[in-house]
C-alpha cells in the first residue's frame, strides 16, 4: 500500500541508525508501490514527502528529493514538491552565497592567468570551514538538491517563476559551485518574453515570444527554423530533427552539426540608412548577440527584445545538442510584419539611437 510504503520511506530517512542499504531498500518498496497507484495517489505521496526535504540530515532529505524528481521526470506533478524544494534550495544558497562572499574576502587578487582559481578557492574554503560550518553544510547539500530543482524548474514554468529570485545568489556561486551554474542557467530562462526579429536585408521580420531558451545557441536555432523565407524555393535552414532537438521534442542531441545562417544584432547596432554594419566590421561586435550568451543579454526596444539579423561575419557551427534534457522550447510568431512595420521599427530605433 503506498501510504505504508511513503510513512517507511519517511520513517527510515529519519532514524539516524538506518544505513544507506536500508534507505535503498525502503526507496524500492514506495518505488513499487508507487508504480501501482493512480497519478492523483502519487502526487500526494510527493507532496507528502516534500514536507521532509528540511530534515536535519541534509544527505537524507536530499535522498527523499532525489526520489521525488526522479518521478516527476516520470510524469508527477513538479507543482506537488515546488514550493519546499524552493524553499529549501533557496536557503542553502543563500547560506552558500555567505561562504562565498567569506571566502573571496580571503582570496588575493593574483594576475597569474595560470592560477588555478577553483583551486584557490577549495583550499580558502578548508580553512573557513571551522568557522562557517553551517553555510558549508549548505554548500555540500546543494550538490545533492539542485538535480531534483533542475527536474522541477525544467517542467515547470510556473516553478521558475516562483524560483527567480534566487538567480542572484546562484551567480554568486556559480564559479565554485556546479549547483550554482546550472541553477543560475535555469533561473535565467524566460517565459512569454516578447521579441521582435527583423532582417533588414529582407525587409522580412517577425513579432513572436520565446519560452524555455536557454541560450543564444538554442535561440538561433529555432529563429533558423521558423523565421519566413523569401523565395518561393527557399529549404529548410535546419533539418527537423535538429528543430525537435532544441525544442525538447526529441532526443537531447543528434549528429548534425549546425551552421548559422546569421550574425545576431542588437537593435544598437542599426545604421542611418536602416541597414547593418558590413559583416567584416567586427568594430561593431559591441552590438552583437554571441551565441554564449542568453535572452537577458538582449537590450528591449520599445516592450520587446530586438534581434536584428545580418549576413555571418564568419562560419559559426556547432554540435546539435540542447542544455536540459527535460525543458520544452518554443519560439512563437505572433505575426509576420509587414514592409511598413519594418521600416517604422527601424526607424524608431535609428532615432533613439540618434537621440542617446
Amino acid at each position: 500500500m503506498l501510504t505504508d510504503a511513503t510513512n517507511s520511506l519517511i520513517e527510515t530517512a529519519r532514524d539516524g541508525t538506518a544505513t544507506d542499504a536500508d534507505m535503498n531498500a525502503v526507496a524500492q518498496s514506495f518505488l513499487d508501490a508507487i508504480s501501482r497507484a493512480s497519478r492523483d495517489d502519487a502526487n500526494a505521496a510527493l507532496r507528502t514527502l516534500s514536507a521532509h526535504f528540511n530534515l536535519e540530515n541534509a544527505s537524507r532529505g536530499a535522498f527523499l528529493a532525489l526520489v521525488c524528481g526522479m518521478l516527476v521526470e516520470r510524469g508527477c506533478d513538479p507543482l506537488a514538491i515546488a514550493k519546499p524544494l524552493t524553499d529549501r534550495i533557496a536557503s542553502l544558497l543563500e547560506s552558500s552565497a555567505e561562504l562565498a562572499n567569506a571566502c573571496a574576502d580571503q582570496i588575493p587578487e593574483s594576475e597569474d592567468e595560470d592560477v588555478d582559481l577553483v583551486e584557490v578557492f577549495e583550499k580558502t574554503r578548508e580553512q573557513i570551514v571551522p568557522t562557517m560550518a553551517q553555510q558549508n553544510a549548505a554548500w555540500e547539500a546543494l550538490e545533492q538538491f539542485w538535480r531534483p530543482a533542475i527536474a522541477v524548474f525544467s517542467l515547470s514554468a510556473e516553478s521558475r517563476a516562483s524560483a527567480r529570485h534566487l538567480r542572484d545568489f546562484a551567480a554568486r556561486i556559480a564559479e565554485y559551485n556546479e549547483a550554482g551554474h546550472w541553477l543560475k542557467l535555469m533561473l535565467t530562462v524566460l517565459d512569454d518574453e516578447p521579441i521582435v526579429a527583423i532582417e533588414p536585408q529582407t525587409n522580412l521580420g517577425i513579432l513572436g515570444r520565446i519560452s524555455g531558451i536557454v541560450d543564444n545557441f538554442q535561440l538561433t536555432v529555432l529563429l533558423m527554423d521558423v523565421f519566413p523565407k523569401s523565395g518561393m524555393l527557399a529549404q529548410r535552414r535546419v533539418p527537423q530533427e535538429v528543430a525537435d532537438v532544441y525544442r525538447g521534442n526529441g532526443p537531447q542531441q543528434s549528429h548534425h552539426t549546425v551552421t548559422s545562417v546569421w550574425n545576431l544584432y542588437m537593435w544598437e547596432a542599426i545604421e542611418s540608412g536602416l541597414t547593418l554594419p558590413d559583416p567584416g566590421d567586427y568594430g561593431s561586435s559591441a552590438h552583437w548577440i554571441w551565441n554564449e550568451g542568453t535572452q537577458g543579454d538582449i537590450p528591449v526596444f520599445d516592450g520587446r527584445r530586438v534581434i536584428l539579423l545580418g549576413p555571418a561575419s564568419y562560419p559559426r557551427s556547432w554540435q546539435s545538442q540542447r542544455m536540459f534534457d527535460n525543458l520544452p522550447a518554443n519560439l512563437e510568431i505572433e505575426r509576420k510584419l509587414t514592409e511598413d512595420e519594418i521600416n517604422d521599427w527601424l526607424q524608431r530605433m535609428v532615432a533613439a539611437k540618434s537621440a542617446s
